[in-house]
């Protein structure tokens, strides 16, 4: 059975709280001596997500989507 996959969207603010917030989990998991090996391969492969490129030019925000010019 092959694991579903997800995406989500999230702006650089909320993209850095999760990179902390793993960072932080990790650094308590090596205070009291655990295994760290599961969180190491989650912050890689958020590191290495591509981020998504907007097309056309973005000036405004209308709502929950943005206007182009």
């Amino acid at each position: 059975m092959e694991d579903e996959k997800r995406v989500v969207e999230m702006d650089r603010a909320v993209y850095a709280i999760i990179i902390n917030s793993l960072l932080s989990m990790k650094n308590e998991l090596r205070q009291q001596e655990k295994e760290t090996d599961l969180i190491d391969k989650v912050i890689i492969k958020i590191a290495k997500a591509p981020s998504k490129k907007q097309k056309g030019i973005f000036h405004r925000k209308k709502g929950d989507s943005y206007e182009t010019r």
